[in-house]
């Protein structure tokens, strides 16, 4: 199998792409912040190290000693026994618990040392999360300055942790959270005689407001989208408590957890220094509660260091000053770990048996939490109004459906067709897409003829060998975005079912056949059936009608490695006769936006907003699947169904009914294949024999861990 990415990621260019590079579009992901893997603009060449790092010599020698990495060739099937046990015993470092429940004390003594972590792309410092392009902020990419709301905690996703206490009226319709009293602001370095204040109901009630895109719809935080799915304004009644309105009755949970529940999992922040020191300075310095600091040395591409508070409310980290250096390339990390420049870093999966031959430790930060991509189908717009506002989308106007692309269903008709206002289920507005579909088997319409397409697609691609030549067999083939081995819940006899596109059940006729959750993996006989049945023939090695499919990617959760994914899937899919070419593009200015603006119809390698397995049985739910989620960040397609369940589950007390939604959702989504799911891998991050642990918070979007508190030195 070719793997060569030059060879397969040919120049893409789409029409309207210059019009479209849009800074600063929220969005519900967090993947820059997972240690800088989001796609950028071409970032300076790795320092040798920061002009104040501890080893500038050893770091400078590393470049022209660094090894090339071996590549593994391709092999076809799963994981096998063979593999297994070939496999570095030590090249995953798994605690007992499959989960962290109590933060560790704080060594005797105060803190010591410095740590120095290198990341692909360092970003710059992000204080103020509502103002500036979608980026993630290089002391989130460290970590320890935000605290949660809520926290991960013996199996509660919303444990209180900044909160004292917490309630939702008997509606289901306000919220009231009461913060602990004492939260102090946290001085960055240089500005340690400036008192900041403390966190109180109307700092917290800012935050919010200016940070939800309801409230604020040119917000470009992070989470904006999430929060206006769930959250109407925030009003402080007391010193320290915040009510918030609900935008539909909501029992259980809301989007203010680190672990994310409900999608959202970043930690609050101090906005209002944008009033008292100007927009400039808010936007350049990121004050927060927690145990660690800014330093005064953040440049992006360059360095950023962060410092211990010698005395916090929680606990005191054990190292004293952690410092992250831009290194992009994967060899010179390799050789600066190898000489003692850098003591930890990400790398991609495929390189770890060589790195832990030699000493280091692959270390799960967040023990048991793994992290998936998928590919989406964004276009598939089958909502004619606005989940939470009624306001009309005119899906039939958007450009996905401006020609017939096979992978994309439309409902609302064609200029072939009739199709009057509210003349079926799902049809309260409809109007003619502007192309004549004439290419659909006789009695098939468009929705059966894409989802045929999309379960092609997915049974094509051979995710054994995709675990076994990119990822060292770490993680597991998934089938879906929202379910998989790792999952509470996963079942891999169970069958779908059938749907209709709105959401309900049907018997199972014709081409329309239950759908097992673990599919025909990699079977190109299996895929090359239904491509045929949903009337695309292979004549001469070509499937006729079909035309050219490009897939996105960009180095998203996997880091770099997912770009090699994508290459290799593409690799299966021009087995079925299909004309492949591939498409790299930063996310945050580019792939995101479009999402946003409902324009993007080309499938994209990432994942919609499942950062984490590690989750009730009733969660995720699909709230940037819908359009519940706008103005902020949607995964590119709506769903009526996904709409009406989101709020469903929402307001459902009885847990166990909850789960059963939950898992009626995942059977829609994976009969309607709105992903296909490709892998699982466990989180974690390289380093050297001075880590001797770090059991963090399980987080949602974080593949390494946001508590650098909780690193533990060895002697």
């Amino acid at each position: 199998m070719d793997l060569s990415l030059n060879k397969r990621w040919a120049p893409v260019l789409l029409a309207l792409a210059g019009l479209l590079v849009v800074a600063g579009i929220a969005c519900g992901g967090s993947d820059s912040d997972d240690g800088g893997s989001a796609a950028a603009p071409a970032a300076p060449a790795a320092p040798a190290a920061p002009a104040a790092a501890e080893k500038a010599a050893a770091a400078e020698k590393a470049e022209a000693a660094a090894p090339a990495a071996k590549a593994e060739s391709a092999k076809a099937g799963g994981k096998s026994e063979a593999a297994a046990a070939a496999k570095p015993a030590a090249t995953v470092a798994k605690a007992a618990a499959a989960k962290a429940t109590t933060a560790p004390a704080a060594a005797s003594g105060g803190p010591t040392g410095t740590i120095t972590r290198a990341f692909r792309t360092l970003e710059s410092v992000y204080g103020i999360g509502y103002v500036g392009p979608y980026r993630g902020s290089a002391t989130n990419q460290l970590g320890g300055i935000e605290e949660a709301l809520f926290n991960y905690e013996d199996g509660d996703p919303m444990h209180p942790f900044l909160v004292d206490k917490w309630d939702i009226d008997t509606a289901g319709t306000r919220a009231s959270l009461t913060l602990k009293s004492g939260l102090k602001w946290q001085s960055p370095i240089g500005f340690e005689d400036e008192d900041f204040g403390e966190l109180n109901a109307a700092e917290l009630a800012e935050w919010f407001n200016r940070s939800n895109a309801t409230t604020n719809p040119e917000s470009t935080y992070g989470d904006a989208g999430d929060f206006a799915a769930i959250f109407l304004e925030a009003k402080a009644v007391d010193d320290l408590t915040v009510e918030i309105a609900l935008v539909a009755p909501l029992y259980y949970c809301l989007p203010v957890s680190q672990f994310g529940c409900l999608s959202a999992a970043r930690g609050v922040h101090k906005v209002t220094s944008a009033d008292t020191h100007g927009i400039d300075w808010a936007r350049s310095h990121h004050i927060g509660t927690g145990p660690y600091v800014q330093g005064d040395d953040c440049k992006p591409g360059d360095r950023c260091s962060m410092h211990a508070v010698d005395s916090h409310w929680r606990t005191t980290g054990n190292v004293a000053t952690m410092i992250g250096i831009q290194v992009p390339e994967a060899t010179t990390q390799i050789a600066m770990l190898k000489n003692g420049a850098i003591d930890m870093t990400e790398l991609d999966y495929k390189l770890l048996p060589d790195v832990v031959a030699d000493g280091f430790t692959f270390l799960e930060t967040m023990p048991g939490g793994y992290v998936g991509q998928s590919i989406l189908f964004p276009g598939n717009l089958w909502e004619h109004s606005h989940a939470r506002t009624d306001e009309p989308l005119a899906p039939w106007d958007a450009l996905p459906l401006a020609e017939d692309y096979p992978w994309i269903g439309n409902p609302w008709g064609d200029q072939g067709a009739t199709c009057a206002d509210g003349d079926g289920l799902g049809h309260d507005l409809c109007g003619n897409a502007p192309y004549t579909d004439d290419n659909n088997p006789d009695g098939m319409d468009d929705m059966e003829q894409a989802r045929l397409v999309r379960l092609a697609l997915s049974t094509a691609i051979d995710r054994g060998a995709i675990l076994s030549s990119l990822l060292n067999d770490l993680g597991t083939p998934i089938y879906s975005e929202y379910m998989g081995p790792e999952y509470p819940g996963w079942d891999a006899a169970r069958e779908t079912g059938c749907f209709d596109w709105i959401g309900g059940d049907i018997s199972c006729s014709g081409t329309a056949e239950s759908v097992p959750w673990k599919i025909a993996d990699g079977d190109l006989d299996v895929a090359g059936d239904l491509l045929t049945t949903a009337g695309y023939p292979l004549v001469d090695g070509v499937r006729q009608g079909f035309g050219e499919l490009v897939l996105q990617a960009y180095a998203a959760e996997a880091g770099p490695v997912g770009l090699e994914v994508a290459d290799t899937i593409m690799s299966d899919w021009t087995r079925l006769g299909i004309e492949i070419s591939g498409l790299v593009e930063d996310y945050g200015g580019v792939i995101s936006p479009r999402m946003r603006q409902r324009i993007q119809y080309l499938p994209v390698l990432k994942n919609g907003d499942v950062h984490s397995n590690v989750y009730p049985i009733d969660w995720p739910l699909p709230v940037v699947d819908t359009s519940s989620s706008r103005p902020g960040w949607g995964v590119g397609f709506e769903s009526q169904a996904g709409a009406k369940w989101v709020f469903e589950i929402l307001g459902e007390k009885d847990a166990s009914v909850r789960a059963e939604k939950h898992l009626n959702w995942v059977d829609y989504s994976m009969f309607w294949l709105q992903y296909a799911g490709v892998f699982q891998v466990p989180k974690g991050i390289v380093v050297n024999d001075r880590i001797k642990s770090w059991d963090g918070y399980q987080q949602h979007y974080s593949n390494v861990s946001g508590n650098p508190e909780f690193i533990v030195l060895n002697d």
